[in-house]
């Protein structure tokens, strides 16, 4: 294995030079329109009386009995149009490890979650997930410079009901860099996890202005989402934190078997929860993220992996930045393969954080999983760099400045010579050649370059047992400890 140094966390998001559309104007005027006419002709189940009732005094239309909202596009569209276009995710401390979303930053990675089983790091065979399964992502996540925030990969198992606050305890101690949470639904948890974010932050106006974390609440295609979804979505709105609304629309199944039918769905869900949270926090950072996935009409499989699929999430980013907000794209998660050092990876993993990039994606998530998300794999984690760095450096284009046409190096080896000895060559060799898993030289016979899986696990166990992640200060960790046990007893 290469020689690995500890450093201090930092990120590198991915800013494409490279361009592309999926979607003509027209198209997603059309997508556009449609979703609209969704929410106000056939509506979206929303199972909580408060938020019927303020449904209804905005103006919408809503049946009580059936828990069903029709809301008229105008009363959409006048509340969606509050959400800021660009804000702040904050890290832990170091605003140089800050998500600044909505300008001109590029497209910020993060790995994937929330699985509930993990490869084990010592006999590499499945077990259920663990919370110290979480503490190692974190570190890795910390480490890289690819990967810009932190979800929760797997879930705390061994935690039950308040496994959702023992993930964000485990991930705010081993990472500086931001944590974004799917897992924390429902009114009391949503509390006890802004209650532990204020303590980490100093406070909660303090939190507001840098928030430390981050939601994703998913719905229920077609057309419905839970009622702790949206309990949790009211805490964590009311208090500033960021909230995501993901749709997961699957083509011939939970959604129409057709890209564009899937995307107005999906869209119509995601607008509902917006502007549902602008209603009663005008200005509230969200962002949207819808992920069309496809039945397989043989076996009834999510397959997230399909062209189709990935051109469609493709297309979501442009819906976003077309209304107004940032966007959240899914990379690999949906990938369908079961192990690493596969075809199958490659194939299914690189298309879609490629698009994401080059359609301007806010965020993508994610690396690190196999198996469609089922199963957390931590050598993973180096294969989806790989590809994430040649995503970069195709997505970058090519610099052409001075130097780097070097012409002086040129004029001075002159006829029939060679570049290796030239002080430029050793200064820019090493930026051609990026840490990698790939190409290290075999001592076996016979066999010229060791295993990629050996070498990830040989480096993401590095990682582990060697990074230094700055701890939180002793008096916090104290109180969030309390909160934890307040939190178990309330839910027990």
């Amino acid at each position: 294995m290469r020689k690995l140094e500890d450093k201090r966390a930092s990120i590198q998001p991915i800013k494409s030079k490279l361009k592309i559309k999926i979607l003509e104007e027209g198209e997603i005027k059309s997508i556009v329109d449609t979703a609209l006419k969704i929410l106000e002709e056939v509506g979206i189940f929303f199972p909580l009386k408060e938020a019927l009732q303020i449904y209804a005094e905005a103006g919408a239309k809503v049946d009580f009995e059936k828990q069903i909202v029709k809301i008229p596009s105008d009363v959409v569209m006048s509340n969606v149009k509050k959400a800021p276009r660009c804000y702040t995710l904050a890290a832990r401390e170091r605003p140089e490890l800050d998500l600044n979303l909505g300008g001109k930053n590029g497209t910020y990675f993060n790995n994937g979650g929330c699985a509930s089983t993990a490869v084990d790091f010592e006999t590499h065979q499945k077990r259920p997930s663990r919370k110290e399964d979480i503490a190692k992502m974190a570190k890795i996540v910390d480490y890289l410079p690819i990967i810009s925030f932190f979800w929760p990969n797997v879930s705390a198992t061994e935690y039950f009901k308040t496994s959702p606050l023992h993930e964000l305890e485990v991930a705010f101690n081993n990472t500086e860099k931001h944590v974004q949470t799917e897992t924390v639904m429902g009114e009391i948890r949503a509390k006890y996890a802004v209650e532990m974010a204020s303590v980490i932050a100093g406070g909660k106006e303090r939190l507001k202005k840098r928030p430390i974390l981050s939601s994703v609440i998913c719905y229920l295609s077609p057309l419905a989402i839970e009622r702790e979804a949206i309990e949790a979505a009211i805490v964590f709105g009311k208090a500033g934190i960021p909230v995501g609304f993901m749709s997961m629309p699957t083509m011939g199944a939970t959604a129409p078997a057709s890209q564009a039918g899937a995307l107005a769905m999906g869209l119509a869900e995601v607008l509902s929860g917006v502007a549902f949270l602008e209603i009663i926090n005008p200005g509230c950072p969200v962002y949207i993220s819808i992920l069309p996935a496809v039945v397989d009409p043989r076996t009834g499989e999510y397959f997230y992996a399909s062209p189709f699929s990935q051109i469609a999430n493709a297309a979501a980013i442009q819906l976003a930045h077309y209304i107004g907000i940032p966007s959240e794209a899914g990379a690999s998660f949906g990938g369908n393969a079961y192990k690493l050092n596969d075809w199958q990876i490659g194939r299914e993993n690189i298309y879609l954080p490629m698009l994401a990039v080059m359609t301007g994606a806010d965020m993508c998530f994610s690396m690190g999983t196999l198996e469609a998300v089922n199963v957390w794999n931590a050598a993973r984690t180096l294969f989806d760099r790989e590809i994430y760095q040649v995503i970069k450096i195709i997505s970058t284009g090519i610099e052409v400045t001075e130097d780097a046409l070097s012409f002086d190096v040129v004029r001075r080896v002159g006829h029939r010579g060679h570049f290796l000895g030239q002080k430029e060559t050793a200064s820019n060799l090493p930026k051609l050649w990026p840490p990698s898993i790939l190409f290290e030289r075999s001592k076996e016979p016979g066999k010229k370059y060791k295993d990629p899986v050996e070498i990830a696990w040989e480096e993401v166990d590095w990682i582990v047992k060697n990074h230094k992640v700055p701890q939180l200060d002793e008096k916090v960790q104290t109180e969030i400890t309390k909160i934890l046990k307040a939190a178990e007893k309330e839910l027990a």
